[in-house]
């Protein structure tokens, strides 16, 4: 008899051992049973600890010794802007240059805005769009982004100083000394914010902001946005109103000295204000008419300094700004408050980087290169560093200006360089012009740029798709509006954290069923055909198993333990079998507890089976003893083999009939 012959005499035998075991089960069971496959699970090889330590180090070595010697990445990793410079293409210059005048026409009156916002004089404004500006194009790893001063940091900034040095009186006037504290305190903040964005892009700690879900984002900027539009509401009526971070407070502040309210200042701000969303909308809407929207801040600079300065009405205007670039301002920086902008700078970086990122990688996206984010830091951080040295506050990247940059045919960082050097001319050349410019038009551009921000829609999505996320939305808008911005987005970010918890800490868990006419083993509940054994259950973690969990993943297996028990009855379940295919990795407070559940479901004579663990865990398996204890005979690479292992043995143990496939 041939080798052939023999192998298949062997498989006809063991199929008539396993039929005539197994009385009741179905023919395709039998089948399955049949084919008798049994892989082995890979074991980990023992290695020496200073053979690994060697491996590592030559490994570690010879990289860094690699990315040392190869000058190209050296460069770009100090200067990412030589990347883009390599492979620049000339015939892009004119739209470079074209973008980034776009962008200086339009971030001239937007930063007197802002630097109004953050309680500064306006030519911070200008300072924090230039340098920070030029030195983004040298550092930054994003080619569209537009940085500068933006609404949200102005507001945080503003938020926070206020609560060490309030400049404004009671009557709304101005102490001089209280604010050239508060201006260096400002340049201090945006020096401290830039260290700390350079020491996260060292440490490649650029992953922090997935921690922030979508859902607590959107609530604080829609908070936020109403806060913003509600402070400028004051340079609309003409009088002065006392500061206040709350909803409730500026309302009622708003209010109390209206018997002071001018008409003309007010039409003045609406009509700006009318101007400025016509254009805006008309741009975003008309394609051919998408040179409106960047002109609409210009726009109304001019008409609303033609109309002070022509028709010399008596109202609010910025009065005076100092020409020239800006001085150094290194020598004022001292740091004896550090520990008093501690929160300011926390949530200034947290924001900050949040907004930039998101458009960083979303500008990227759409001219098909990369974003690093760990560079992007770097990139923010040197932008603020070197700004806070020539008088800039707190900058990063923003979205309309990003918007504009990029519809306006930005190529490299050019377009950077071109708006920083228009914003330069301006400095040296046209303040006085500024001015006659009336307060109630920053605030409408003001206005006009957090309707953006406004993300009420995302509220009424999350509602109808998931209610959950709908109250956090919900807690995060209304702890900004009603207990401030820095509170606001401390609950957004205790909210997250709190949302990455509860998800850590209560993975997925399933009982499986094998699908019919199948070896494929699915959720019960997704698939209620898929069929089930009498005398054993399939279950599957959907996670790691760690400390914060392994809890969690030990009360459902003896959940489902208890429920198989009850539904048999009269039979005894005598075997678990646990999928491991998605657990990547186990840590030894989840090998204690698995050793721990082991033995309670020994103690009632229930047999754990562990399924395609992968090499990290089964490493841990057998170095703590739980393989030994579980027993390695009970450890398989697949679903199918551990169920017809346990069918196999639960007749071999029993003279009553055998388990019958039933309908979950």
């Amino acid at each position: 008899m041939t080798s052939d012959d023999n192998t298949s005499a062997g498989s006809s035998n063991t199929a008539a051992e396993v039929r005539g075991m197994v009385k009741s089960t179905s023919t395709e069971l039998l089948e399955d049973i049949a084919l008798n496959v049994k892989h082995e699970v890979p074991r980990p090889e023992s290695a020496d600890s200073k053979q690994l330590w060697a491996n590592w180090k030559d490994k570690t070595t010879s990289s860094c010794m690699a990315k040392v010697t190869d000058s190209q990445y050296v460069l770009e990793s100090v200067l990412p802007c030589i990347k883009w410079m390599r492979s620049y293409d000339k015939s892009n210059l004119s739209t470079d240059i074209v973008a980034g005048l776009t962008v200086g026409i339009m971030i001239i009156p937007q930063s007197m805005s802002y630097a109004k916002l953050a309680g500064l004089p306006v030519e911070y404004g200008l300072y924090s769009a230039l340098l920070p500006v030029f030195t983004y194009a040298v550092w930054g790893s994003s080619r569209q982004l537009a940085v500068g001063p933006v609404a949200l940091v102005s507001l945080l900034l503003s938020t926070g100083l206020t609560k060490i040095i309030d400049p404004e009186n009671a009557d709304g006037t101005i102490d001089d000394d209280k604010q050239a504290i508060y201006n260096t305190l400002a340049i201090e903040t945006a020096f401290l914010v830039g260290i700390v964005y350079l020491i996260m892009g060292f440490l490649q700690l650029g992953f922090v902001t997935i921690l922030l879900s979508h859902a607590v984002v959107s609530g604080f900027t829609t908070g936020a946005a109403i806060i913003i539009g509600f402070s400028q509401l004051k340079y609309f009526f003409g009088y002065e109103v006392e500061r206040a971070d709350r909803l409730h407070e500026m309302i009622e502040n708003l209010f109390h000295n209206i018997e002071d309210f001018d008409w003309r200042t007010f039409a003045m701000g609406c009509a700006m204000l009318v101007i400025l969303m016509f254009m805006k909308n008309a741009g975003k809407t008309y394609p051919k008419l998408k040179w409106m929207r960047p002109l609409g801040p210009l726009t109304v600079t001019v008409l609303s300094i033609a109309v002070t300065w022509g028709a010399s009405i008596d109202i609010p205007i910025v009065d005076y700004i100092p020409g020239g670039l800006p001085p150094f301002a290194g020598a004022d920086i001292k740091l004896n408050d550090a520990g008093d902008l501690v929160t300011p700078i926390i949530s200034i970086t947290i924001v900050g980087f949040m907004e930039s990122i998101a458009i960083a990688k979303q500008l990227a996206s759409k001219h098909k290169y990369e974003i690093d984010s760990s560079q992007e830091l770097i990139g923010l951080g040197m932008s603020n560093f070197v700004g806070a040295l020539f008088g800039s506050y707190p900058i990063t990247g923003s979205f309309s200006r990003s918007a504009v940059n990029h519809e306006a045919g930005a190529k490299s960082g050019i377009s950077a360089i071109v708006t920083a050097t228009l914003v330069g001319m301006i400095l040296l050349l046209l303040t006085p012009i500024f001015e006659e410019m009336p307060l109630a038009t920053l605030a409408a551009i003001v206005i006009s740029g957090v309707f953006g921000l406004f993300d009420y829609e995302e509220g009424i999505h999350l509602w109808k798709v998931h209610k959950f996320d709908f109250l956090v939305w919900a807690f995060s808008f209304l702890g900004t509006l009603f207990l401030g911005a820095e509170k606001g987005l401390g609950i957004a970010v205790a909210l997250s954290l709190l949302l990455v918890m509860y998800e850590s800490a209560r993975p997925h868990t399933a009982v499986l069923g094998k699908l019919p006419g199948t070896n494929v083993y699915r959720n019960v509940k997704q698939y209620p055909n898929a069929q089930t054994y009498d005398q054993l259950i399939v279950t599957r973690v959907d996670a790691p198993m760690y400390f914060a969990n392994i809890q969690h993943v030990r009360d459902k297996i003896m959940k489902y333990t208890e429920n198989a028990a009850k539904i048999l009855k009269e039979k005894e379940l005598r075997y678990v079998i646990v999928d491991c295919s998605p657990v990547s990795h186990i840590d030894t407070s989840a090998l204690h507890i698995f050793s721990d559940l082991t033995a309670d479901l020994k103690a009632r004579n229930i047999q754990i089976c562990l399924c395609n663990p992968n090499i990290t865990v089964m490493t841990k398996l057998i170095d703590s003893g739980l393989a030994g204890k579980i027993g390695e005979k009970y450890i398989f690479v697949s679903t199918q083999d551990a169920v017809q292992s346990c069918l196999m043995e639960i007749e071999s143990i029993s003279d009553e009939e055998s388990p019958s496939l039933h309908e979950e």
